[in-house]
């Protein structure tokens, strides 16, 4: 167990390390995007499988509802005012609330995460508006698909780490059956 554990650490560093140095060859626009999509995917626990599909509508969903949220704050309301921002959260924090609401467990977290990541990730671009608005939406539209693509790939990441669990516990289960016949 603790081997295998072993293991899959050093798999996920290996490919942490990777997808953190090609991040912006690839399109992504926050490298820690993958590794909190991960995280939220590895916490769900054993029954990943099952909500892997909810979890990756959710994780499209979420920076959707992200970007529409960023245009809503940045461009109908006060612009630059945190009651601006809280408003449009609290607008979409709903809405994503009520579009998860049959699988809840299963996509509000991940919708959650891509949105909060979406607009993470564009915090750091809030001068174009001000200053460069012709760049503003295409930095924001190139950011959405990076955010998506980051988010999948913590899944897959998980996805992969999960699938390597399920397989080393099936092996043990075998052998533990195997040596249980030759008594």
């Amino acid at each position: 167990m603790l081997r295998r554990n072993a293991v899959l650490a050093v798999a996920l560093a290996v490919v942490a390390f990777f997808w953190i140095w090609f991040y912006e060859y690839l399109g992504a626009r926050a490298y820690w995007v993958a590794l909190v999509a991960f995280a939220v995917c590895m916490a769900y626990g054993p029954d990943l499988s099952k909500a892997l599909p909810w979890m990756s509508i959710g994780a499209v969903i979420g920076p959707v509802l992200g970007i529409i949220t960023y245009i809503l704050f940045m461009t109908v309301f006060p612009l630059y005012v945190g009651l601006s921002v809280a408003a449009a959260g609290a607008i979409f924090i709903f809405l994503a609330a009520l579009i998860s609401m049959y699988r809840m467990r299963e996509m509000l977290p991940m919708t959650l995460v891509g949105w909060g990541s979406f607009l993470g990730a564009m915090a750091r671009f809030d001068y174009l508006l001000a200053e460069r608005s012709v760049e503003a939406l295409p930095r924001a539209g190139f950011t959405l698909v990076g955010v998506i693509l980051s988010l999948l790939m913590g899944i897959l990441i998980a996805l992969a780490m999960s699938a390597l669990r399920l397989l080393a516990t099936a092996r043990e289960a075998g052998e533990a059956t195997a040596e249980g016949q030759r008594e």
